[in-house]
């Protein structure tokens, strides 16, 4: 029997800056914890809260955050253990994006230098594969909200996942920061990396991260896409390093500037690009607003450039949505 209901409800355990909550989307999902607890008692309350959403979906109770959910669909309610991790715990960050949905929290602030970020969340993790609520053989992990670069833990968490044979660990990065641990997720096959440009030269790079990084970036990029090919086994590494482009107003929102970014990341040996509408702010400040023209023109340009000159393009689902939808 099928429900109206989406599995990362009870699959996708995500854990943010001030709390832990089941499913990832913009909408958010149950509500678990704001973390008062130790790491065992942490890891028993995602454990009962997983049942207790489960059961209720069984007999049609449905959180009313879910109802109008974009990703809500007919499906199976299953046995499955977690199967996503959503690591999007902390602010700090080398960059100072100003489109950045944290920069309420960081003031615009940023620094080189390594923070920790919440170390309850490594034994936490470490105490929920010992009570084998993750399925080690499909989970995937996504890594986000601060930069991964200057967190103290990173390299910790990874060699975590690596022990318990994780499927993929997908990491977001400023790019200034060369990775160690994203490097040994490549070469493994294990993970893949993608950084926000968002341009094609290094004045617009600077407009918009707002500092003067831009060749340094495109160096790692070249660096990771170097440490894939390592790997004799794993010949298609090379397509987990990706080179992102967030469509910005009166910024990059240009064919020019597009065009440009294809070309310099083809240059470092990108094989794998992604384009997508600046949703987070999009859908905050332009609630009900027709999605723009110039959305649906750099997407089919990108498109068909890809096609062009031989480059996987990876498809962004909350932007076609919303375009589909034609409306934030």
């Amino acid at each position: 029997m099928t429900y109206n209901y989406c599995r990362n409800l009870i699959n996708t355990l995500s854990f943010h800056q001030h709390n832990v909550r089941f499913c990832t989307t913009l909408n958010m999902g149950e509500l678990i914890s704001t973390y008062e607890e130790t790491p065992k008692e942490l890891a028993y309350k995602i454990k009962e809260t997983r049942e207790k959403i489960r059961n209720n979906l069984i007999n049609g109770i449905i959180p009313t955050h879910c109802l109008n959910c974009i990703y809500k669909n007919n499906e199976y309610i299953t046995q499955d253990k977690i199967t996503k991790i959503d690591l999007f715990y902390w602010f700090h960050c080398n960059c100072s994006c100003f489109y950045c949905s944290y920069r309420d929290e960081t003031k615009g602030e940023f620094s080189d230098k390594e923070k920790i970020g919440n170390p309850i969340i490594y034994d936490t993790i470490k105490e929920l594969y010992r009570l084998n609520e993750i399925n080690t053989e499909e989970l995937d992990v996504n890594v986000g909200g601060g930069e991964l670069g200057v967190l103290k833990e990173f390299p910790k968490l990874i060699d975590l996942f690596l022990e318990n044979n994780v499927k993929t660990v997908f990491c977001e990065s400023s790019g200034i920061k060369y990775s160690k641990a994203v490097e040994k997720l490549l070469r493994k096959g294990k993970g893949c990396i993608t950084v926000a440009v968002c341009s094609g030269t290094p004045e617009t790079y600077k407009k918009i991260k707002r500092r003067d990084k831009y060749r340094q970036v495109m160096k790692n990029l070249k660096k990771y896409v170097n440490a894939a090919k390592k790997d004799k086994n794993a010949p298609d590494n090379i397509y987990n390093v990706v080179s992102k482009y967030i469509i910005l107003e009166n910024c990059n929102n240009n064919l020019t500037e597009v065009k440009k970014w294809l070309s310099e990341s083809q240059k470092c040996g990108i094989k794998h690009v992604e384009v997508s509408m600046e949703f987070c702010w999009g859908t905050k400040s332009k609630k009900g607003q027709k999605i723009e023209d110039y959305n649906y023109e750099i997407f089919k340009y990108v498109e068909n450039e890809c096609k062009n000159l031989g480059l996987l393009l990876r498809e962004n689902k909350t932007s076609k949505a919303l375009m589909e939808k034609g409306v934030y």
